[in-house]
């Protein structure tokens, strides 16, 4: 590995064009210019700001958003449950403690696949930053589509089928992606 591989060079002129609360620190260290308290304070939202792509190579990388909606563990419980998706270990009661959370993501896609035909996302349980939740139902984060949704189509019909009244919206990652930072991609 040569020098030229681990030197992160950072030009703070590039993000100027992102609203402050979603601009990196000057110093192109982790974090947010304003600090993430600000950045919550306008999240979730609608529309992403162009510009938020991760770049190949070692790089300040923008934090992931993800796009769908965020709800508490118990809501999310209730909705698996209400929606026919739920995965409980076997021979274990339908509770909330025993819910696996990966094979009911899984199982969640392929009901979306298999009933309603969508293959345009598939959607991802996280956990997301927001003011009074903590998972995400997720079907795309910006360092999949950049800050394109999937079809609009798509995305009314799993709302559906979820039973959700909320449109989805933006919300910052919370699992170790949540904040401005130099990695390799």
């Amino acid at each position: 590995m040569s020098a030229k591989d681990t030197v992160v060079t950072f030009d703070p002129s590039q993000y100027e064009h992102l609203p402050l609360e979603f601009q990196p620190p000057q110093d192109g260290g982790p974090g947010y210019l304003l600090g993430k308290p600000a950045l919550l304070s306008i999240l979730p939202v609608a529309r992403l700001p162009k510009g938020l792509l991760p770049k190949r190579g070692l790089r300040l990388q923008p934090p992931r958003f993800h796009y769908g909606w965020a709800y508490r563990e118990k809501e999310l419980f209730e909705m698996a449950k209400r929606c026919g998706f739920l995965v409980v270990p076997p021979d274990m009661p339908m509770e909330l403690r025993y819910m696996d959370d990966l094979a009911t993501q899984d199982e969640l896609g392929r009901l979306l696949r298999e009933q309603l035909g969508i293959h345009s996302c598939t959607p991802k349980l996280y956990v997301a930053f927001s003011r009074d939740s903590s998972l995400c139902i997720s079907l795309t984060t910006n360092y999949k589509t950049g800050n394109r949704p999937p079809p609009q189509d798509d995305v009314q019909a799993i709302q559906d089928f979820l039973g959700i009244e909320q449109p989805p919206a933006w919300f910052v990652d919370a699992e170790g992606y949540g904040k401005w930072q130099i990695f390799r991609i």
